[in-house]
């Protein structure tokens, strides 16, 4: 038998068909390893800690979309979205609790470093994993019976072709399967959506430690193991089976996609469940039949889904206390748009290339195509043709689900096509090294090659995703929101798209007790309810861009008018407000100028005409003593432009604010309304000035 752990070619030749001789085996050198994955951790560590999203998340990248709900739900033991994902929830949620009050972690921090701590533990598994790769020896059988039936041994022919001596992996020592599985690993942690989802707040991670747990259990070291004839018989490796069984469940209820790597699991395990001689259809259906009963118990979990509704928790999504809710979630129909089959030539191309183009992002093309090599030359090589199977039904059924049935971008599908590129790495490294060190001139240099082709990699992808992935979790969105809520008037209702802004908004107020005047909604709320319990309907005026005008009229069964009562938030009112007028120009009701540490901020009460004549344009100017502008918040029309003067009520009052920022030297503001005429030039039609009067 071929032992990896030996340096001697004495020692590494694979004996003949008909040899009977025995090989010693040597320890894996266990220290060797830990020291390996320790280097991995060495250098990942520090970068993954300089991204780690340490603040509320505001960014609206697909990578970052449910972040902010994450963040919230983990601190109050809550539910997520469909499909509830309830093992991530009370694990992590459990773990963040411990980081926050014993450790000290933010409420923010403490989510991203439960990701942080599955990204370790999916490194580990997945360095295991290439070592396990790298380092299996191959118990060549003593005589040609039964090789059919052991995927890992050679036929006769291939026996013939590869001669006693020149078994391919004859002069991969246990070093160098360390060091190699170092460097893949490295690169394996700089991809993009593996990296990303170690520093953030998501269900990823996880799923990534559920993964690489099952393909790891189905690759045994394939050499240390002795396959009978009859292994149902004699109970062969059905523990093993039993084990991806309830890892399996575990992973499927936890996330459906990981049932994508059942086609790899069986091809894996097909020699232990099944053996032409030894056809017990009846023990292999017990087998089959446990096998789904352990499954299901990953299932249990969802039994938090309604307790936690019962127990009216913060944060609880949809309806899970009854069946209908509960079944919604489990089933997770709301993601049902992005499921079917693509349209046509068209709709599949165009799937293809936005698949191709994250994979390609993530992994670089030069390292797409490294990584498919990898597993062609694997599966035309007979030691390794086995696990190459394994690894291209790993990533090719996710993939094809991905092109031809899901037309959204889902880490769930892409990150097992990741992990099989990158143990197409490995094996390529591997065949690397055998041709370079069986070519005399260039073995000395077979080592330094591939570890500066690995280098190179790694440098490239460190350089390309490190700003992109500092840049998605330092995003001041989230925290620009908050303090735009904190302007709310108290007892308002502050209404904001479920996404995350809401998220940013419900945390500060849920999580942190910030915001404690009001009230934060999102897009579904009950808003006849709250105006008829004369609470104020508050947004930002961009909301507006998303649900005009017409869909909160719609809403609320009658007409709207606009106020802007703070910088950038709008209020939602059912009745105008009026004033008896009889003039024809616009009028100024109220005017008011207040100072803040970084604004100055004007409040105008507007007064309709009778009848509004036409539309005007606001300026807005903050001048110096010689009249000069310093700043301006001109806008196209009142209310951040929402309010065009032509839709006003004769005599009705439009209250506006405008904020610009706060300069030395400033004495007054200057506005008032203009238009433009037919001839092209700006005509003001209102002017007024007021004194700036700030306390230094």
């Amino acid at each position: 038998m071929l032992n990896p752990d030996s340096d001697s070619d004495a020692k590494n030749r694979v004996p003949t068909m008909g040899s009977s001789r025995s090989v010693t085996h040597h320890p894996s050198p266990i220290p060797n390893h830990v020291l390996g994955f320790g280097l991995v951790l060495l250098i990942l560590l520090p970068i993954y800690l300089l991204t780690l999203q340490t603040q509320i998340n505001g960014a609206e990248h697909y990578f970052m979309i449910d972040v902010g709900e994450t963040q919230a739900v983990l601190n109050v033991w809550g539910t997520l979205h469909a499909t509830g994902y309830p093992l991530y929830v009370m694990v992590s949620s459990g773990l963040v609790a411990l980081l926050r009050d014993v450790f000290g972690l933010s409420a923010a921090a403490a989510p991203a470093v439960t990701s942080l701590i599955y990204g370790v533990i999916a490194l580990g598994l997945f360095y295991a994993l290439v070592v396990r790769v790298l380092a299996t020896s191959y118990r060549l059988p003593a005589s040609t019976e039964n090789l059919s039936a052991n995927s890992d041994q050679l036929s006769a022919a291939d026996e013939a072709r590869l001669g006693p001596t020149n078994h391919p992996l004859a002069r991969l020592t246990t070093n160098h399967s360390i060091l190699f599985a170092v460097i893949v690993t490295i690169c394996f942690g700089l991809l993009r959506t593996v990296w990303i989802h170690s520093v953030i707040a998501e269900i990823y991670a996880f799923g990534l430690v559920i993964l690489l747990a099952l393909l790891w259990i189905a690759t045994p070291p394939f050499g240390n193991r002795t396959r009978h004839a009859s292994s149902l018989q004699e109970g062969g490796h059905k523990s093993r089976i039993y084990l991806l069984a309830l890892i399996g469940g575990i992973g499927v209820f936890h996330h459906r996609a990981i049932i994508m790597v059942a086609p790899a699991l069986l091809v894996a395990v097909w020699g232990d469940v099944w053996h032409p001689a030894a056809k017990r259809w009846s023990r292999l259906l017990r087998v089959l039949v446990l096998s789904v009963v352990i499954g299901l118990l990953g299932f249990l979990p969802y039994l938090y889904l309604p307790v936690r509704a019962n127990a009216d928790a913060l944060w609880v999504y949809g309806d899970p206390g009854t069946w209908v809710g509960f079944w919604d979630q489990f089933t997770g129909r709301e993601a049902a748009r992005f499921i079917g089959t693509v349209q046509g030539w068209d709709g599949l191309l165009t799937n293809v290339g936005m698949v191709n183009g994250v994979l390609i992002t993530d992994l670089t093309l030069p390292g797409v195509i490294a990584g498919l090599i990898g597993l062609l030359v694997a599966l035309a090589n007979p030691f390794r043709r086995r696990i190459a199977i394994i690894l291209i039904l790993n990533g090719l059924v996710p993939y094809l689900f991905h092109v031809t049935y899901y037309t959204d971008i889902l880490s769930a599908l892409i990150l097992p096509v990741l992990v099989s590129i990158a143990l197409g790495w490995a094996l390529l490294v591997e065949w690397m090294f055998v041709m370079f060190s069986g070519w005399r001139p260039m073995s000395p240099a077979a080592t330094p090659t591939i570890v500066g082709a690995a280098v190179l990699l790694g440098v490239a992808l460190l350089v390309q995703n490190f700003p992109f992935i500092r840049d998605l979790t330092t995003d001041p969105t989230g925290l620009e929101t908050i303090a735009l809520a904190e302007q709310a008037p108290p007892g308002a209702a502050l209404m904001l798209d479920w996404g995350p802004r809401y998220f940013a908004v419900a945390f500060a107020h849920d999580v942190e007790g910030k915001l404690p005047g009001i009230t934060p909604v999102d897009h579904r709320a009950d808003y006849p309810a709250i105006v008829q319990a004369e609470q104020p309907l508050l947004t930002p005026e961009f909301t507006f861009y998303n649900r005009p005008v017409s869909w909160w009229a719609e809403r609320l069964g009658r007409p709207v008018y606009l106020h802007a009562v703070a910088p950038r938030l709008v209020q939602i009112s059912t009745q105008p407000e009026q004033a008896v007028v009889t003039a024809d120009r616009i009028a100024v009701g109220r005017e008011q100028v207040m100072c803040s540490a970084d604004s100055i901020r004007l409040d105008v009460a507007w007064i309709g005409p009778e009848p509004p004549a036409r539309d005007y344009s606001v300026f807005v100017h903050l001048l110096d003593a010689a009249g000069n502008i310093l700043a301006q918040a001109d806008q196209a029309a009142p209310v951040y432009g929402w309010r065009p003067v032509s839709g006003w009520l004769p005599g009705e009052i439009v209250r506006d604010v405008y904020a610009v920022e706060r300069i030395t030297g400033a004495v007054a503001l200057r506005y008032g309304l203009y238009y433009q005429a037919a001839d092209g030039a700006f005509v003001n039609d209102l002017e007024r000035r007021v004194e700036v009067a700030c306390s230094s």
